[in-house]
């Protein structure tokens, strides 16, 4: 489950990269997954954008069934509070851990400024003892553009972007994260306009 991502190997980047940024959603998405959602944008190449939903934990918590799935002893006694699974829509099999710090983990890539993805299932071991990694933040499934699409949803005014920072990403509690990016970018939905520009 964790070995599914697609290679961790650098791309051909893009003449504007959304990589370590913030995804906003604006009040014109007003239903489904995306209202008020935060992504964490991990990666930004040639082959489009994937992303990482980081402020809507899921209700239908499963982590401590996924961890017995790929036989992961679990020691950790509020592993399942700890880390709420988020992610996103898509290949919601596939599991991601973003997290602070480097290890000697079978597949895991430097996305910016100390933080890392991570999809092989050697760290589960390590957080579910509670050792290895300091910030961690668990998901199964992911946010995916194509090429291209991701700049017309925002030209459309769908998304606001902000550069991302660890303290949002990692420190602040799922429910504030939306209001501290709004914070971060000066947005005051309350006279939101449609005219959206990058941070």
């Amino acid at each position: 489950m964790f070995n599914n991502f697609y290679p961790l190997t650098p791309k051909k980047k893009p003449i504007f990269d959304f990589t370590h940024h913030f995804l906003l959603a604006t009040p014109n998405i007003t239903t489904g997954i995306f209202a008020n959602a935060v992504i964490y944008v991990c990666r930004h190449d040639s082959q489009g954008i994937l992303g990482l939903m980081i402020n809507k934990p899921n209700r239908h918590n499963r982590i401590v069934k996924l961890f017995e799935e790929l036989g992961v002893v679990v020691t950790m006694a509020d592993l399942h509070e700890r880390f709420p699974l988020k992610g996103g829509p898509v290949s919601p099999e596939v599991g991601f851990v973003l997290h602070t710090g480097q290890g000697a983990w079978a597949s895991s890539f430097i996305i910016r400024e100390n933080v890392c993805i991570t999809t092989s299932r050697d760290i589960l071991q390590h957080i579910a003892s509670g050792h290895g990694v300091q910030h961690v933040e668990l998901c199964l499934g992911h946010c995916r553009w194509r090429v291209g699409q991701l700049e017309d949803e925002i030209e459309q005014g769908d998304w606001l972007v902000a550069p991302a920072d660890s303290e949002i990403l990692f420190n602040t509690p799922y429910e504030q994260r939306y209001e501290k990016v709004c914070q971060k970018l000066g947005v005051n939905f309350d006279i939101f306009s449609t005219e959206i520009g990058y941070a």
